[in-house]
């Protein structure tokens, strides 16, 4: 399945075989300078600890043009370009980002890849955003994103585990169609006849996102994502601050705060009841502490889409009113060292985890 890209440097200067050409252009660095203006601080689009990020424009064979961002490494990167380049380019999926091209210049090592002009999710999801995005539509970049993991995890012929998964790797293009980006850190699993067992890596991800297995074991499976992902759903709705404050034992109080009241603000009134239920569900089952009980993405993907559809019925009949969420959601302390996530009607309560402790290190 995956291509030897990259060759030995000392049996060739260019380092690239014809083959992944196929796959990925190899551009020169004057065609990268010409693309970006040679690299102009306006084109400037993101930033990081490896490098930059710059909007380009490349030029089809018919002589139409089109918009690219191109990732610029500080200085020479050859093992980070490898990775970044290697398994991207052989991802086939509408909810994966592509790459263009690359450029691996005696000074210089870049990354074209296609142009997701809305940006990352986390962007959208702030207190600062001028136009907020609605329920629905956060619903549905959810599904494009469960769909992108459930394609890595079981779409190929061997599982790959995205392994840094969060609304900063989830990318929107113009029409806020979700692809998941920033494969750098991902790991290639079992065949998929082969039973999968756990990756060793001493790469963790980001903080926040983590899985408790991450601090125990440096042993990395699929439920891995599933985790992250979780956390990431908590944060599409607004309420994963609450969770990332009793994370690090800050502010005691709000372990008894109910997650219905802490929803953000600009979605409030536009969640039906019954769409909530499955979702809130969902969410929880995905950060479970016991790897073995957080659903596959295929049940995620089915699960959110069934949320959707909820959404949809009840909105047909209830066009003027805004809703009213009946659940109570709420972290118990039921000890020093754990918690319980309760989630029911107010009549009638459902224990979803254990009592052991989930977010502690």
């Amino acid at each position: 399945m995956f291509l030897k890209c990259f060759g030995d440097s000392s049996s060739s200067r260019r380092q690239y075989p014809t083959v992944i050409e196929e796959l990925c252009r190899h551009f020169s660095l004057a065609d990268i300078r010409k693309s970006t203006n040679n690299f102009d601080h306006n084109r400037e689009i993101a930033k990081g600890g490896l490098g930059k990020v710059y909007r380009g424009c490349l030029q089809h064979n018919d002589g139409s043009y089109y918009e690219v961002a191109v990732k610029r490494f500080h200085g020479q990167r050859c093992e980070i370009l490898k990775r970044e380049v290697e398994l991207p380019c052989q991802l086939r999926h509408p909810n994966c980002v592509s790459i263009v091209g690359f450029c691996n210049h005696e000074t210089e090592s870049i990354i074209v890849y296609e142009n997701m002009s809305n940006g990352s999710l986390d962007r959208h999801l702030g207190s600062e955003v001028r136009e907020a995005l609605p329920w629905k539509k956060r619903i549905q970049i959810c599904i494009g994103a469960a769909r992108g993991l459930h394609y890595l995890h079981a779409g190929l012929k061997r599982t790959i585990i995205h392994h840094d998964i969060n609304p900063r790797k989830i990318l929107l293009d113009d029409n806020m169609h979700p692809k998941l980006s920033g494969f750098s850190s991902s790991l290639v699993g079992a065949h998929f006849k082969e039973k999968p067992k756990p990756i060793k890596t001493d790469f963790l991800g980001t903080y926040g996102y983590l899985p408790v297995e991450s601090f125990t074991s440096n042993n990395v499976t699929d439920k891995w994502d599933v985790y992250s992902f979780g956390m990431t759903l908590l944060e599409v709705v607004g309420v994963r601050r609450i969770f990332e404050r009793v994370y690090f034992e800050i502010e005691k109080e709000l372990r008894e705060k109910c997650i219905e009241e802490n929803i953000d603000p600009k979605i409030k009134g536009e969640i039906a009841p019954e769409c909530w239920q499955v979702f809130i569900d969902i969410a929880l089952r995905c950060i479970n502490k016991q790897p073995d009980e957080r659903p596959a993405m295929g049940e995620v993907e089915v699960e959110l889409e069934l949320a959707l559809l909820l959404q949809e019925q009840a909105d047909i009949t209830n066009i003027a009113s805004d809703y009213t969420l009946l659940s109570k959601t709420v972290i118990i302390p039921k000890s020093e060292e754990g918690f319980e996530f309760v989630i029911g009607l107010k009549e009638q309560e459902t224990v979803y985890s254990d009592s052991e402790d989930m977010f502690h290190r």
